[in-house]
């Protein structure tokens, strides 16, 4: 079974992101997103210190997914403590729930040990 979540449907001929993940059930979840809600999350977030990480460093440097399609995310844990750091108050609602279910995609692949993909379209 495959379960699809769907936030790029409306935007058709726009850029699109995907994350692909696969359970330890074996099924295959899906999270589709226009590149706009995408973008407002990565607008949103501020560098550190020691400056971009996790998702906002291979954004900002166009590279990881931009290089090659699909893309393994490689650190998992850094993804979620960068994508914690989103000022949500900057976000309209369609982008909040995109915001939330890419995160909850995440979390559940960190906490089983799974890889997550994104393909650039």
């Amino acid at each position: 079974m495959e379960i699809v979540k769907d936030f790029y449907t409306g935007f058709e001929g726009e850029p699109e992101i995907i994350f692909n993940f696969e359970d330890s059930e074996g099924e295959k979840i899906q999270l589709k997103a226009w590149i706009g809600y995408f973008d407002s999350i990565m607008a949103a977030i501020q560098p550190n210190e020691n400056g971009w990480s996790g998702l906002s460093y291979y954004y900002h440097t166009d590279t990881g997914w931009f290089e090659e399609s699909p893309w393994r995310i490689p650190d998992l844990g850094d993804v979620l403590n960068n994508l914690q750091s989103v000022n949500k108050s900057e976000l309209d609602q369609e982008t909040l729930t995109a915001y939330q279910s890419i995160f909850e995609l995440l979390h559940h692949a960190q906490s089983i040990g799974g890889e997550v993909w994104i393909e650039y379209d």
